[in-house]
């Protein structure tokens, strides 16, 4: 049986209409094995250590850029006596859809390129003035902030692509493809369709498997049923919405997929424990004491 690690639902500015955050993190042991459904990337900027992603070590070094998938199960370790300091940038899948992305970065003959890729010192440098800028963008509340920072993550994650396929030209080449790489398109497909009338037996016809098989890759690579995930992405879009819109709680269950307001506001007290209106309500009350 495979035994999963912790699962991390949340980050800082989440629930939010712009999903995103960027911090510099200092690692003196380790951060412990985990997974998260958003996407994540992290820049070495000093220290030395590993990284595991999937059971495989790769190094961590000044320059090393590693890009986390969703459900990835990843762990970072520093070396004796060194400190890992790296920028750690966490941001919703869909912000790549927005920038047009998707299909470069998350599709499934990416399941064979490394996650990571070690930068020279030439776009060592120009990696840590973009993250710099970024970075000084996030912590300020100046006008446009999230346009600039679109742009920014947009030239980032271009960079490291090209030297992603780069690095990797001949084992992307001398790899091909299998059915279990679908399911990160798959999930990559219900994040965008969210608010459709999706099934897994629609999905299944859709992605030429058995609704079986289907329902077998998302134990093995989510950790959890195909029912459950769904409402998880439905329903963090509604925590976004109630927390960034005065849209009303009955329109915002039918804006994230639920033609039932009944079932919305039953999923969302048993996913937050707390009703929708009442969601709202603190987290509109914690931003008002923050101001």
């Amino acid at each position: 049986m495979t035994t999963f690690p912790m699962y991390l639902s949340e980050y800082p500015n989440m629930n939010t209409s712009f999903p995103f955050h960027l911090s510099i993190h200092r690692i003196k042991d380790q951060f412990p094995s985990h997974r998260h459904d958003y996407l994540e990337f992290s820049f070495v900027i000093d220290g030395f250590g590993t990284e595991m992603i999937n059971g495989k070590n790769h190094k961590m070094e000044p320059g090393t850029f590693t890009f986390i998938l969703p459900y990835q199960i990843h762990k970072l370790s520093a070396e004796k006596e060194s400190t890992l300091v790296l920028y750690n940038c966490m941001f919703d899948l869909a912000l790549l859809h927005h920038l047009g992305l998707q299909d470069a970065l998350i599709h499934t003959e990416d399941l064979f390129l490394d996650p990571f890729i070690k930068i020279d010192a030439q776009d060592f440098l120009k990696m840590k003035s973009i993250l710099e800028e970024m970075l000084e963008e996030y912590t300020q509340n100046k006008p446009y902030k999230d346009i600039l920072i679109k742009a920014k993550l947009a030239e980032i994650m271009v960079i490291f692509e090209r030297l992603r396929r780069a690095q990797n030209a001949s084992a992307a080449t001398s790899k091909k493809a299998t059915k279990k790489g679908i399911i990160w398109d798959v999930i990559q497909y219900i994040h965008i369709h969210y608010q459709d009338d999706i099934t897994l037996s629609n999905l299944a016809i859709k992605f030429h498997v058995s609704v079986p098989y289907l329902s077998e890759l998302f134990k093995e690579h989510v950790g959890q049923n195909f029912v459950h995930f769904l409402h998880e992405v439905r329903i963090r879009h509604a925590c976004s919405l109630l927390t960034s819109t005065t849209i009303s709680v009955t329109d915002i269950a039918l804006e994230v997929g639920y033609r039932s307001f009944q079932t919305f506001s039953r999923v969302f007290r048993d996913q937050k424990k707390v009703s929708p209106t009442t969601y709202r309500k603190k987290k509109l009350q914690h931003r008002s004491m923050e101001m």
